[in-house]
């Protein structure tokens, strides 16, 4: 591989280092659209690599959108630019004569000098781009070497600790420490002092390839460690995540709000085109003699949609309607219309709770005060008497309950006037499809009078449904 002039080469290697860092904050849930991608290398240019704080600051501009963005960035920069260190050569160099043998050399051993004889043996190297820039400490042009054979070799790609040694090896290739590697061949038994010189050089340009190839492996494989963890978690059922996964099960689950947030949040417009609205059509077609340039239409509200969520608080779903609450809490941006309802037997409204604690602790109280034996049919009463006449066409009644029911009566002609009044009716389900109408479940006759009945047990299951009932339009 030759060795360009440091400014051109420096320019190409920055720039494809930046879009892989762009992949980097990807890999960190920050999106980063094509033309977010084109204004940081507008900014890179204007502001150049030089200074390391200019570009940071520059880079946020472009690239972090929030103050979460804005910490997530700051922190992947860090990590991304951290400097490499630098092995100095002149540690190497200086135990090195100009003709290549050790300093250290004993005075009184017989030597020739091969300068003064015109017979270097390195003669034959010099002129390889490689070997000159070990050989006069170039540390710029080595650098940039460097940072173009990570990037031919796809070091960005690595995700096991076992894989280092594969990629140090892609990456001497692609500088070309073959060429080095065969003088070191030729040299060993008939030159012993430009043998030690050779392999000094190449030993500190292999440590500084191996440290780029574990730095590589510390942001890259552990970003994808990340990715595959959360996606584990993703799948995983509610109701077997224990203490030890809650915070990172919560960041996820807060990055999944935030998701449906920004692509919900936001209405283009407030109305949709309704029927033509005669009477003021004429009105403004008056000035025009009677000709409607500019027909008039009648507008209809696209309002939010309201959720009304019932949730059994039971000892076999708590964990699953634990984490509905949240979720749902979690998009008051998006769904600030959210009234909650908790029951085992006797069912009561939950909301205010919710608006006065924070999460977990009202759902701790929540769990204390409605937990105990299941009985749909009761708590349906409840429900009717406390919030059915308020149950409209812009309603959806969200229903999370495995419909065990204990061989009591579940009050089904409650549950069709509901689904009659509502938008919507969706019952959620943890258990199983297959499970459904084994031993005591009344699910089969419950799904008759639902207008969505889902198997829900996991955040992507979750993500899924809220998102629909987002993207509903009425």
């Amino acid at each position: 591989m030759s060795i360009d002039s440091p400014q051109t080469a420096r320019a190409a290697t920055s720039s494809d280092q930046l879009l892989a860092f762009v992949q980097y904050l990807r890999g960190k849930k920050i999106p980063v659209s094509p033309a977010d991608t084109l204004d940081a290398i507008e900014v890179a240019e204007l502001v150049g690599y030089q200074n390391r704080s200019l570009l940071k600051n520059g880079l946020a501009a472009a690239l972090a959108k929030s103050r979460h963005e804005l910490s997530v960035f700051e922190s992947a920069f860090d990590d991304y630019f951290q400097p490499i260190p630098e092995r100095p050569l002149a540690s190497v160099q200086s135990d090195i004569q100009p003709d290549g043998s050790p300093t250290d050399a004993p005075e009184q051993a017989p030597h020739t000098d091969p300068v003064a004889q015109g017979e270097d043996p390195l003669d034959g190297l010099r002129g390889n781009s490689l070997f000159d820039a070990l050989e006069s400490r170039d540390e710029s042009a080595l650098s940039v070497a460097i940072e173009t054979a990570a990037a031919e070799a796809k070091v960005e790609e690595i995700s096991l600790f076992t894989q280092r040694g594969q990629y140090v090896r892609k990456i001497l290739d692609a500088l070309g420490d073959e060429a080095l590697r065969d003088a070191a061949i030729e040299f060993e038994q008939s030159e012993p002092a430009a043998f030690e010189a050779v392999q000094a050089l190449r030993e500190q340009l292999r440590e500084r390839v191996r440290d780029r190839v574990e730095r590589a492996y510390l942001i890259h494989a552990s970003a994808a460690t990340e990715d595959l963890l959360d996606e584990s978690l993703s799948k995983l059922k509610l109701g077997n995540v224990d203490h030890s996964q809650m915070a990172r099960l919560k960041r996820l689950m807060d990055r999944m709000a935030r998701k449906l947030a920004a692509r919900h949040g936001r209405r283009r417009r407030r109305y949709r085109r309704g029927k033509l609205h005669v009477g003021e059509t004429v009105r403004r077609a008056i000035p025009t003699d009677g000709i409607p340039f500019n027909p008039r239409w009648r507008k209809i509200e696209r309002k939010r949609p309201q959720i009304m969520a019932i949730c059994d608080v039971s000892g076999s779903v708590a964990a699953y309607a634990k984490f509905l609450l949240m979720f749902l809490y979690a998009l008051q941006d998006v769904l600030p219309r959210t009234r909650s309802f908790a029951f085992s037997a006797a069912l009561g409204e939950v909301s205010d709770l919710f608006a006065t604690l924070p999460v977990e602790e009202a759902i701790e109280r929540v769990n204390f005060k409605y937990g105990g034996a299941t009985d749909y049919g009761r708590a349906l009463q409840d429900f009717s008497e406390l919030a059915l006449a308020e149950v409209n066409s812009a309603t959806t009644v969200i229903v999370l309950g495995d419909a065990r029911n204990n061989q009591a009566d579940p009050r089904l002609d409650l549950l069709g006037e509901i689904k009659a009044r509502a938008r919507q009716l969706i019952w959620l389900n943890p258990e199983s499809t297959r499970l459904w109408g084994t031993g005591d479940s009344e699910m089969l006759l419950v799904k008759r009078h639902c207008h969505l009945a889902k198997e829900c047990n996991n955040l992507n299951q979750l993500e899924r449904i809220i998102d629909k009932l987002l993207s509903d339009k009425r």
